[in-house]
């Protein structure tokens, strides 16, 4: 299988650490990007990645749905089947894609020309990425580990919110959170795909 990822997309890094969990070989390759299409490879219309060839010239996408692939293709999956624990997981990874979406928004708005600026959008992605990890913060103790469906999509978005919005300094206002957050330092699938280079 191909993965066309980048370990920058926090939601590429969601499969690649996945894939490594599970112990699924794929090829992780980077597509190419212009402005107007996105990444081109993938045949993902929407030119974002992840995107997973799960079969020849067939493709999955977008994140969850890759993750959701790979957790059920070989060992015991990390999503739980008990329906409260399931939608806990899907509520926990729900909440772990929406703080890198605000993020990622935040990081679009301030990289425009000073001019074109728009405060209130700014602080609209600001304010979301600071709730989230006030939440995160309070909900630490449900949180698990090492790894569940839930705290992979939260790793990955808190570790880009360290990359894109390193002023924000959540560390300090969640030290609860990041207390939790430094036991996964040295795991080999964390320092394998941390890489913001």
């Amino acid at each position: 299988m191909k993965l066309y990822c980048h370990p920058i997309s926090p939601y590429a890094r969601k499969a690649m650490i996945l894939a490594r969990l599970k112990n699924i070989e794929v090829e992780e390759l980077l597509p190419e990007k212009d402005g107007a299409n996105g990444y081109k490879a993938g045949d993902n219309p929407l030119g974002k990645i992840p995107a997973l060839e799960w079969q020849p010239q067939q493709f999955l996408f977008d994140s969850p749905v890759i993750c959701q692939y790979l957790d059920q293709m070989q060992g015991p999956p990390i999503l739980p089947t008990d329906t409260h624990m399931r939608f806990l997981n899907m509520w926990q990874h729900a909440l772990g894609d929406g703080l890198s979406d605000a993020v990622y928004n935040y990081r679009q708005e301030i990289v425009r020309p000073q001019a074109l600026h728009w405060d209130e959008m700014i602080m609209r992605h600001e304010t979301a990425i600071l709730k989230s990890v006030a939440t995160l913060d309070h909900i630490c103790d449900w949180l698990g580990g090492p790894w569940t469906y839930g705290n992979l999509a939260i790793i990955c978005g808190l570790d880009y919110a360290s990359y894109r919005a390193e002023h924000l300094k959540w560390q300090e206002r969640a030290p609860k959170l990041a207390a939790w957050h430094s036991t996964f330092m040295d795991d080999p699938h964390y320092k394998d795909t941390l890489n913001h280079g």
